[in-house]
């Protein structure tokens, strides 16, 4: 699918919603951003994996994610492009091994990138990116959202398919 199509079936869907919202990060907004919306229709989810995957590096060993706005993109990801996949957990398990890692036990030399729904303060990039640090060294290449909404910088680059004026 296009880029062009994408965005007008993003737009067809209604992923923006106007109201008042409070976000992740506790701040208040005029409208909400659910990209996971889309990952019920099956022609958008496989279009945005392809984008994703367009901008992946080469030299990825695996795909990380979190949350419900992560996972189910980063699994389609991971799938298409023969990647490896991590699940961070938001919450350790309070049974079993009692890991907050499921998937690919990733090796030191691991290149990830970590893939996520939307970008606005970057506080869920920091938490993926810090569980994955603290069990093992590896290095964390990038990440790829799907809408970049607010202006945060963080120490890992960071690429998006959408603006959130592209929605708009």
């Amino acid at each position: 699918m296009k880029r062009s199509k994408l965005l007008s079936r993003l737009r067809e869907i209604k992923v923006i919603t106007k109201g008042s919202f409070k976000l992740r990060s506790g701040a208040a907004a005029q409208f909400y951003c659910d990209i996971k919306k889309a990952y019920g229709y099956p022609d958008i989810l496989d279009a945005l994996a392809d984008e994703v995957i367009a901008k992946l590096s080469k030299d990825i060993d695996c795909i990380a994610a979190s949350g419900h706005g992560g996972i189910p993109l980063a699994a389609a990801v991971a799938l298409k492009a023969g990647k490896k996949l991590i699940i961070v957990r938001n919450v350790s398990k309070g049974h079993g091994r009692a890991k907050n890692l499921d998937g690919y036990p990733f090796h030191v030399a691991a290149k990830i990138a970590i893939i996520d729904d939307v970008l606005t303060s970057g506080s869920s990039i920091r938490d993926v990116s810090q569980k994955l640090r603290a069990y093992k060294e590896c290095k964390i290449v990038g990440v790829i959202v799907v809408v970049r909404r607010g202006e945060e910088k963080l120490s890992i680059p960071i690429q998006y398919l959408f603006d959130i004026q592209d929605l708009q």
